[in-house]
């Protein structure tokens, strides 16, 4: 019975709720927890999650959504005013070290994979270059850690998800038609599509949406009780018109974060992304733990030695390179430009690129996914497991 599986995620809040202070001590992170759960469900319980296998591609929907949460909320948190005094490092990281490790993922997923075509190759790498920084959540909230580091992923992190969208489509819309002869107009004028009418559609509904905002406030029209609300029906009404008018309704939602960040009191919009983040948060652990499910029967059953080793060097070394050589000259310490190299997570980003890909009829679709599953479900317990030593290792320092 579906209630059952119910059951077992609702008990898993239950319990994660109650420890998670003790959790964090033996550094088992929440995305570490659910992804156990996930698996530990699919394998006590087969029979009850079999309907889930067909009934995925239903689930889409649910986790696009929520990620136009988290890209709405991690664009209004970027602080442009602050970045425009400080945006050295995540410059370097956006436009250096992000196209470096896009290229050395497609030419590293060419040579260690022989049947997938280039622009499947190309897939697989830019599926897995978005990082999210909701997986280091124990370094970003360190004091110990410098600021300008904090700061720096976490920007990437925000930012770097909008930049990978419209050339994961482009690559996507490509990869389903390798057949037809794409021009380099035609191309532009999908770009052009997915970028220019959905910066529009987000430029136009935050004109109306933020004096809204201001008159219901002037007016006392507006309850703190409700403001968790606020910012996801934002996401949600930008990303579905977005989608609906077929532009990228990613893309519309992190443009409008922006618009939200530069233009209400800072008072406000800190309140407003901060309740709804707890709605966020939950949706996310939710999709961890549907990764695990996923995993379970994706990834296990068909992981070879070639995948493994593919996995390891994209969680690692396939970033690290290219962050390490694009902050080379920059003033900061050894240690600190392997941290910035360290912490590039993959994250729910990667996970819906992912499922994008499977909803398809590409070609060597699900060698595709089993890739980046297995690259995901690396990095978020290498990268889980090492935030807190890393972090206390500054701590000690000082």
């Amino acid at each position: 019975m579906q209630y059952s599986v119910l059951a077992c995620v609702g008990l898993a809040f239950l319990i994660y709720s109650l420890s998670m202070r003790q959790l964090e001590r033996v550094e088992i992170t929440g995305p570490m927890f659910f992804v156990i759960t996930g698996a530990a469900i699919a394998f006590l319980l087969p029979n009850e999650t079999a309907y889930l296998k067909s009934d995925l591609d239903h689930l889409l929907p649910l986790i696009e959504l929520t990620l136009s949460i988290f890209l709405f909320t991690d664009a209004a948190k970027t602080k442009l005013s602050v970045l425009k005094h400080s945006f050295q490092y995540p410059s370097l990281l956006l436009f250096v070290a992000l196209p470096l490790t896009l290229m050395a993922g497609i030419v590293i997923a060419s040579l260690m994979f022989s049947q997938l075509t280039l622009l499947q190759a190309a897939l697989v790498a830019i599926i897995l270059t978005p990082t999210d920084a909701a997986l280091s959540k124990g370094l970003l909230n360190s004091t110990a850690v410098p600021e300008k580091i904090r700061e720096g992923i976490n920007t990437e992190s925000g930012l770097n998800d909008g930049l990978c969208v419209p050339i994961f489509l482009v690559l996507m819309l490509l990869a389903q038609e390798p057949s037809s002869t794409f021009s380099l107009a035609d191309t532009g004028l999908v770009f052009a599509r997915e970028l220019g009418v959905a910066i529009i559609i987000a430029a136009l509904s935050m004109a109306i949406i933020i004096p809204l905002i201001k008159f219901a406030m002037d007016r006392h029209y507006f309850s703190n009780n409700t403001s968790p609300f606020l910012v996801v029906g934002i996401a949600m009404t930008i990303f579905s018109i977005a989608q609906s008018f077929h532009s990228s309704g990613f893309i519309a939602v992190f443009v409008a974060g922006l618009i939200f960040d530069k233009f209400t009191e800072q008072p406000l919009r800190e309140k407003l992304v901060e309740d709804s983040e707890h709605i966020a948060d939950f949706t996310g652990l939710l999709i961890w733990c549907l990764f695990g499910f996923v995993c379970s029967y994706l990834v296990l059953p068909k992981i070879t030695w070639p995948i493994i080793v593919f996995a390891l060097l994209s969680a690692t070394l396939i970033r690290i390179i290219p962050v390490m050589l694009s902050l080379q000259f920059t003033n900061l310490k050894f240690k600190e430009r392997l941290t910035f190299a360290w912490f590039g997570p993959r994250g729910l980003a990667s996970i819906v690129f992912t499922l994008m890909v499977i909803d398809t009829n590409i070609e060597n679709k699900y060698q595709i996914a089993t890739i980046a599953m297995t690259t995901i479900l690396f990095s978020v317990f290498i990268h889980g497991m090492t935030t807190k030593p890393i972090a206390d290792s500054f701590s000690k320092r000082n």
